[in-house]
């Protein structure tokens, strides 16, 4: 294949994903954004959830609080250990712009950390690992409980 088919081709997969990615945005299901650094257990939350809620992604801190700021999220699952920023100053700085912001730890580390992130806001931490059922409840959970507090 020469090399001008290939950047048209990869052109016109970029340009289906920013449409699937619109149409994603644009639909009234809840928006849920995922921070981990594992590429592997984004995916796998992407797929848990994708019947129920809208997805968006972050890989460290730094990138959750700026997709915090563009999108608004519902409601944010917060991985505790991250580089760059880790899901604790993450989680201050998301609530230092937003008080209101619903953020659910999800952590193997629920110990020391864990205590860490629920004193900078979190709302609850769900170990890892999980089951569909579970997240999905823990998930509406709070966001219902975060529709009721006036």
């Amino acid at each position: 294949m020469c090399k001008q088919t290939e950047e048209a081709k990869r052109a016109e997969e970029a340009e289906v994903t920013r449409e699937e990615s619109s149409n994603e945005l644009s639909d009234s299901r809840p928006l849920i954004l995922v921070a981990d650094d594992e590429a592997v257990l984004r995916e796998s939350i992407r797929y848990l959830l994708k019947d129920y809620f809208r997805i968006v992604e972050a890989s460290n801190g730094l990138e959750a609080l700026e997709a915090y700021e563009k999108h608004r999220p519902d409601v944010v699952l917060m991985d505790i250990m991250m580089p760059f920023m880790n899901g604790i100053e993450a989680t201050r700085e998301i609530l230092k712009r937003d008080p209101d912001a619903i953020i659910l730890a999800i952590s193997a580390y629920s110990d020391k950390k864990g205590k860490e992130i629920l004193e900078a806001g979190a709302k609850a931490i769900l170990p890892k690992p999980f089951r569909r059922r579970e997240l999905v409840e823990f998930i509406m959970k709070h966001i219902n409980d975060g529709r009721a507090t006036p």
